[in-house]
């Protein structure tokens, strides 16, 4: 029997101007997949779920297992049965990519386990179908900079392309403490406007291309005048817990750009440093405090790619 332990990073997408195109790993949560493979007939077993966010993940609706799944039909072996196990560091359902990296996590331990080749784009197309479990269609946003690390580009999904960049900035990461529905994000895509004026499209681009730019430069008031959204965020922000107050006296108290992370609820905030973030960081709290939550707050830096952290053979 071999088993593989790999870990792999939470993550934000979009940043406001940024829908389905922009991501970022972060280093603030992580999962971990241990998968175990023995001699078999192509059953997956879902073994446990441990960690500090484990009660609150489904053992029916699973990303790691789906991945193992999508993984073995994709290479067709079914002389094969694979064990896996989840240590749940990242919460769920709270837009931070939780279930995404579960998924790349498990793909990760699963082809060093069997030897397998596959690119970046393939993992990524795999990780994303499995997303489909809990989010009701694939998406590949989250899963490319839990794969990847950094900031991560999605210039196609038909066939999946990504490019990953460095950057380096500060973010205060705040998630309020309240219960999802299981079917959180389908239910934060369906409100979204099925048409966009042609003006907020051309603002939204100008948002984006200043987002991007500014993070890759090390602009950062730049990106952080790219997070403002047009589009998506007005949909969003009514469903999203304090997001008005939190934001304004984010920026208030020297936040570059405040956005929804994925699809909610948590808010990332771009600061110009560590002191910065780390005083904004207690402004935030004490704004959630006010408004009645209680709230998880971290400062994060860029995060890095999945990684394989332990391999074992009996």
């Amino acid at each position: 029997m071999v088993r593989v332990i790999s870990r792999a990073y939470c993550s934000s997408a979009n940043l406001g101007s940024g829908f389905d195109v922009v991501a970022i790993a972060l280093d603030v949560y992580y999962d971990e997949v241990m998968v175990s493979i023995n001699r078999g007939n192509g059953n997956v077993v879902l073994e446990g779920i441990e960690g500090p966010f484990a009660d609150l993940v489904s053992r029916d609706l699973n990303t790691a297992v789906a991945a193992v799944r999508e993984v073995l039909k994709y290479v067709n072996r079914s002389d094969v049965d694979v064990y896996v196990r989840l240590w749940k560091g990242i919460p769920p359902s709270a837009g931070l990519g939780g279930s995404g990296a579960s998924a790349v996590a498990a793909i990760k331990s699963l082809i060093t386990a069997l030897d397998l080749n596959l690119t970046n784009d393939e993992i990524i197309e795999l990780a994303g179908r499995a997303e489909a479990v809990v989010a009701g269609e694939a998406h590949y946003d989250n899963v490319s900079a839990s794969l990847l690390g950094g900031l991560v580009i999605i210039i196609s999904q038909n066939p999946i392309k990504v490019v990953r960049l460095n950057t380096n900035a500060y973010f205060v990461v705040s998630t309020p403490v309240i219960r999802m529905p299981p079917n959180k994000t389908a239910i934060m895509r369906s409100i979204l406007p099925k048409f966009v004026s042609l003006h907020d499209m051309v603002r939204n681009y100008g948002k984006l291309a200043a987002l991007i730019s500014g993070l890759i430069t090390g602009n950062l008031a730049l990106a952080g005048y790219g997070m403002e959204d047009y589009i998506i965020e007005p949909a969003r922000s009514s469903y999203i817990p304090c997001y008005e107050v939190v934001k304004r006296e984010a920026i208030s108290n020297g936040a570059l750009g405040v956005a929804i992370s994925g699809a909610g609820p948590t808010l990332i905030t771009l600061c110009e440093n560590l002191e910065s973030a780390k005083r904004i960081s207690e402004v935030i709290k004490s704004t959630y405090t006010k408004c009645g939550y209680e709230v998880l707050i971290k400062v994060a830096q860029v995060g890095p790619g999945a990684e394989v952290i332990d391999v074992s053979y009996d």
